[in-house]
């Protein structure tokens, strides 16, 4: 991870997607957004990113079986799961399998941008 953190917001809410991710570039980071887990694939081979921020709930392809296709081609990418549901299976299975947090919507962006800062500083510090 370099000096500028770069973040792939995936959302199916496009609103949602929009606004978090001008909230990102406005504190500097770079951000790419995806409507879906397919899209977001297709950007994690075209662009290097250091913070997935998915949604659990889509359709096609949920967060966690998003998170199941990134681990092997980008072990170094750190996942956060948005959702609604903080009980969900999925939750507790992302858990189980390692995901770095999960953040309950509407988003304590405060709170993400702390989350954030401490991702780069444990990926900072383990290269």
């Amino acid at each position: 991870m370099g000096d500028t953190i770069s973040v792939l917001v995936v959302d199916d809410n496009q609103a949602m997607t929009v606004t978090l991710a001008d909230i990102l570039e406005a504190k500097g980071l770079v951000v790419h957004a995806a409507a879906s887990g397919a899209q977001a694939l297709q950007i994690l081979q075209e662009q290097p990113v250091d913070i997935l921020l998915t949604d659990v709930k889509m359709p096609e392809m949920n967060g966690l079986e998003l998170y199941r296709e990134t681990r092997q081609p980008y072990p170094d990418l750190s996942t956060i799961f948005m959702t609604a549901y903080s009980a969900d299976e999925l939750i507790q299975q992302g858990r189980a399998e390692g995901i770095r947090a999960i953040l309950d919507k509407p988003l304590d962006i405060p709170f993400l941008f702390t989350l954030i800062s401490a991702i780069k500083r444990i990926n900072t510090i383990s290269q």
